[in-house]
């Protein structure tokens, strides 16, 4: 008896002793990361952002990140004590390390560290990583940040559930609007029994530029061409302009927001007619767009007789219960909240019981851009720390 109270005293006593040695910067907790598709855009700048903004230093951060893994899509490198900072930009560069069959590979590196180590999906897969995240928050207890919307938009309604069910494990905020608050605002909503009645916004970067541009009276053709020039879309520009992207982000929201929503089951008119989506080269359908000129010329025409302007807007509107799920190309008045956008901004409209039509929740963000999502990521790591603490 006396034995066991003894131990538990000592436990105690240990417990207190790392909290007052962590509070007072005597003893510091690591982060360890493993950054899958480190050699993509969004993997290569947090691999930067990460070592050059000091989230490394154990000087300036009580809770420092150590990087012990970074894979492409066929190699990886891979260090216990954690990566050099030369070492990882020089396999970002590169490529060049040990090649690998499969994501399995990956994880039995990493079987000495399981309880304490975070991967990041840094990449825009679905298989075989959908799998994958499924291994990692099923069958061991490690845990994942991810960037890639696909694994919680594509599975069904139980798959996401099973893996954003804790929050501590799983971070996916920037799955929408590179990361800004709509995510985690969304299920907080949800888990204070306020879910939405309406979510509506404006999602795709590459979108919102061509519908400002319309307004200018530019050509479509002659924006299409510039944003493709400029890096604003995907490298098939029809990618963006099928609104399948807009899609997944909307179904992303609301299954935050606690409804089974599903790809399969709500309408996606494309920002161009279905007609265009041919297989055919990038170059034939870019040379092709000029026939769309006259069509965008008078929808703009239309919309500014009414003082309004082109968007593509995803709405979800509750009937019965059921989210009813609407992407397309609208008509909304120029100085509403969706009409006010310029450029690659992303806006969010939130219409709940505490947040009415008259006063709803916005969120706005710039929607795109390496250096936001890779800082959003870093966000994210910081909300899966299991005692995070300020330097």
């Amino acid at each position: 008896m006396f034995s066991e109270r003894s131990d538990r005293a000592t436990k105690v006593s240990q417990r207190l002793k790392n909290y007052y040695d962590g509070l007072f910067g005597l003893r510091y907790m690591r982060q360890n990361v493993f950054i899958i598709g480190a050699t993509g855009k969004v993997g290569a700048t947090l691999v930067r952002q990460i070592y050059e903004r000091g989230d490394t230093d154990t000087s300036l951060h009580a809770n420092p990140t150590r990087v012990v893994g970074l894979a492409s899509s066929s190699s990886y490198i891979y260090s216990d004590r954690g990566i050099r900072h030369k070492d990882a930009l020089k396999f970002i560069a590169t490529k060049n390390g040990h090649s690998y069959n499969g994501l399995d590979d990956l994880v039995s590196l990493v079987k000495k560290r399981r309880d304490d180590l975070i991967f990041v999906d840094a990449t825009a897969l679905n298989e075989p990583m959908l799998a994958f995240h499924k291994k990692i928050i099923g069958e061991i207890s490690c845990r994942i940040v991810t960037a890639n919307k696909n694994p919680i938009a594509y599975s069904d309604y139980k798959t996401f559930r099973f893996l954003t069910k804790e929050p501590r494990r799983y971070g996916y905020r920037c799955s929408v609007m590179a990361g800004a608050d709509a995510v985690p605002f969304l299920r907080d909503l949800r888990d204070v029994e306020d879910r939405p009645s309406i979510i509506e916004g404006c999602f795709s970067g590459t979108l919102g530029y061509i519908t400002s541009m319309l307004e200018k009276n530019v050509p479509f053709s002659t924006i299409l061409k510039s944003a493709v020039d400029n890096g604003y879309t995907e490298p098939d520009p029809r990618d963006d302009l099928s609104g399948l992207d807009v899609a997944r982000k909307l179904v992303v929201l609301a299954r935050s927001a606690g409804y089974p929503a599903d790809l399969q089951h709500f309408k996606v008119q494309p920002f161009i007619a279905s007609g265009y989506f041919k297989d055919e080269s990038i170059d034939v359908f870019l040379r092709s767009a000029g026939t769309l000129d006259a069509y965008f010329a008078r929808e703009v025409q239309k919309a500014k007789q009414n003082n309004s302007v082109l968007r593509y807007v995803a709405s979800m509107h509750i009937k019965g219960n059921k989210p009813l799920l609407v992407v397309r190309l609208r008509r909304v008045l120029k100085d509403s909240e969706l009409g006010s956008l310029h450029g690659t901004a992303n806006k969010i409209i939130i219409v709940s019981k505490t947040y009415g039509k008259d006063r709803p929740y916005v969120v706005q963000g710039p929607g795109a851009g390496l250096d936001v999502t890779a800082q959003n990521i870093r966000r994210d790591l910081l909300y899966l720390l299991e005692r995070r603490l300020v330097a």
